[in-house]
């Protein structure tokens, strides 16, 4: 019996840009793949300083049409705060329909005990309110976002006729400073993973402050979902693929693939960095 040929992974070292907290499942995933695993959380995820207007929300959760979802992170602020307050989350035949952004956000909604009317197709949180224009028409929408989310899909959210209530709901603050072993891991890694326009620009603000140093042109850049690629690009950093949602399996395979057409390309004797 053949031999089964080694991982495209094996002996690689992938930094992980999130919290460890968030990581757990997918470093255990790329260590199964004899992937080295190198930790170095750009951000952190607090509750708002101020959270009057978060409850008040809450509070009346029941007076909105639809409850849109559209990060991971904004899942797991409301759900925290709706138990702080002790509220109960919504059930089949409650108020608001709830609305998330991909599967992966929907399946974090759904652990969560949230009932998911409705999972967007096109990967964005504009593509989700395109789709359900017509159903936000007329209707209350409650946006729970970070203190650093643009207001574009407020915007848009008007523009399809919602009546639009927006709260933050957790505040996306950039670290400081970070680990020698973290900062030396970046310097010899294989790739590095961004997970969101916030890890991106923490990732900007490092860099010129002095405290890490720029992607090295031999290093793979990934990016998770496409507004985090456009970061990347908006931000004069290369990408060199993506997985479309935070889904472990996907992130593993866009690696993995990426690692395996370079193998290929080198094979080939064509000039690859």
């Amino acid at each position: 019996m053949a031999e089964k040929p080694p991982s495209p992974l094996a002996g690689k070292r992938v930094v992980i840009t999130r919290a460890e907290s968030q990581s757990a499942s997918l470093a255990q995933a790329l260590r199964a793949k004899a992937a080295e695993v190198i930790s170095l959380p750009l951000i952190r995820i607090l509750p708002p300083e101020d959270t009057a207007d978060f409850d008040s929300a809450l509070c009346n959760l029941a007076k909105f049409d639809w409850l849109v979802f559209t990060s991971q992170n904004a899942v797991s602020a409301i759900a925290e705060r709706l138990e702080a307050i002790g509220i109960r989350r919504n059930t089949n035949h409650g108020k608001p329909k709830v609305a998330a952004v991909g599967r992966s956000t929907a399946e974090s909604a759904e652990s969560l005990g949230f009932v998911v009317a409705y999972t967007g197709k096109g990967g964005t949180a504009a593509d989700l309110v395109q789709e359900l224009a017509n159903e936000l028409r007329g209707k209350r929408a409650l946006l729970p976002r970070s203190d650093k989310a643009a207001t574009a899909l407020i915007r848009q959210l008007r523009e399809v006729g919602a009546e639009v209530t927006e709260v933050v709901a957790y505040r996306t603050v950039y670290v400081a400073a970070v680990e020698a072993n973290a900062r030396e891991g970046l310097a010899t890694c294989d790739a590095v993973l961004f997970f969101s326009p916030s890890v991106v620009h923490a990732f900007l603000s490092l860099v010129k402050t002095g405290v890490l140093s720029s992607l090295q042109e031999r290093v793979a850049v990934g990016a998770i979902g496409p507004v985090t690629v456009s970061s990347l690009y908006e931000a004069g950093i290369r990408c060199d693929f993506q997985a479309g949602e935070p889904r472990v399996d996907g992130i593993v395979a866009a690696l993995a693939a990426h690692f395996e057409r370079t193998k290929m390309v080198s094979a080939s004797g064509v000039q690859s960095r």
